[in-house]
C-alpha cells in the first residue's frame, strides 16, 4: 500500500468509528448493525454478539428502553485518541478511546479494540471489543 492508500484507508475507518457512535446515539439499530461484517462480532462487558442479526436484536432490545438494566436514555458517547495499523490492503486494527456523558457527567470511560476488514461495501467491523474502565454503575 502507498502512503496515500495508508491515510485514505485511515481515514474511512475514523468514518466508521465516529458512525458506530452516531448511530448508537440516535438508536439507528439497523444503520449501526449495517457497520459490521455479516460475521462480525461485538463484544461488550459480559457478551460476545456473532453476526450482524445478533447485534441488531441485543442493540435494539436497548435503544427501545426493553432492558431496565441499561438505560442510556439522552447519553452521547465521545472519541478521544484513536490509533490504526494497517496489517494488510483489506484489514487494519484500532484502538480509540472513549467516554459517555449524560447531561454533563461523565458516566463511562473505555477503550474499543478493533479489528477492521475491508468488504464491497466498504470498511467494516470485523471484531469490536468495548473494554471499559469505569462506569458509575459499577464503580471498582
Amino acid at each position: 500500500m502507498t502512503d496515500h492508500d495508508i491515510a485514505v484507508a485511515r481515514d474511512q475507518i475514523r468514518h466508521l468509528v465516529a458512525c458506530y457512535n452516531n448511530m448508537a446515539d440516535r438508536g439507528r439499530i439497523d444503520e449501526f448493525a449495517g457497520l459490521f461484517a455479516e460475521d462480525g462480532v461485538l463484544q461488550i462487558t459480559h457478551q460476545s454478539l456473532e453476526g450482524r442479526e445478533a447485534i441488531f436484536r441485543e442493540l435494539s432490545s436497548i435503544a427501545s428502553g426493553t432492558r431496565p438494566d441499561v438505560d442510556l436514555t439522552g447519553s452521547r458517547h465521545q472519541l478521544t485518541t484513536c490509533r490504526i495499523e494497517m496489517t494488510g490492503e483489506d484489514s487494519a486494527q484500532g484502538w480509540t478511546y472513549f467516554f459517555v456523558s449524560r447531561r454533563g457527567t461523565i458516566i463511562e470511560e473505555g477503550t474499543y479494540i478493533d479489528r477492521f476488514t475491508k468488504t464491497p461495501d466498504g470498511w467494516r467491523f470485523a471484531h469490536r471489543r468495548v473494554k471499559m474502565h469505569y462506569s458509575i454503575n459499577h464503580k471498582d
